[in-house]
């Protein structure tokens, strides 16, 4: 009951957190800034992703996407990188920050369970977490790998 509590408080407050960046016209000054220093879609995915990876060993995904997202999607706009294939790879880079030393929730909730040590999780978990980053960048270059089954859906070509 605590865990509910504690994620509807975040939840709030990254809403509350979310609201001010918009009036503060945040995510217009960071489009302004990355397409400063490059108009290529990748390149700026790639800034993007850098974020999300320190970000995301600090923080959990939840309260991440709830409040980069309002940040992040006008960027991604602005460099015509389409919204669900930005949207995975947000949510696949966060995954990997979750694993990620020195702050990464899910790394000491298996660490926990299986009764391990960090580094025996590390030395053994290593190749899942470095798999999950080349997935990203395959995605971040190669879009349809990703957006194969919803263009399938929807019926776009």
């Amino acid at each position: 009951m605590v865990d509910i509590g504690m994620v509807m408080l975040l939840i709030a407050l990254s809403a509350t957190f979310s609201y001010g960046i918009i009036w503060d016209q945040i995510p217009q000054k960071m489009a302004e800034l990355m397409l400063g220093i490059s108009n290529t879609p990748w390149v700026v995915m790639l800034i993007i992703i850098g974020f999300l990876l320190f970000a995301g060993t600090a923080m959990d995904s939840t309260v991440l996407i709830l409040m980069l997202t309002s940040i992040l999607t006008p960027v991604a706009q602005q460099v015509n990188v389409d919204l669900v294939h930005f949207g995975i790879i947000m949510v696949l880079t966060l995954t990997v920050g979750l694993l990620t030393p020195p702050e990464g929730a899910v790394l000491y909730i298996v660490c926990t369970i299986f009764k391990c040590s960090l580094w025996d999780f590390v030395k053994e978990g290593w190749l899942f977490m470095l798999s999950t980053v080349v997935v990203v960048i395959l995605v971040i270059f190669w879009p349809d790998l990703a957006l194969w089954l919803p263009n399938l859906a929807f019926g776009i070509e």
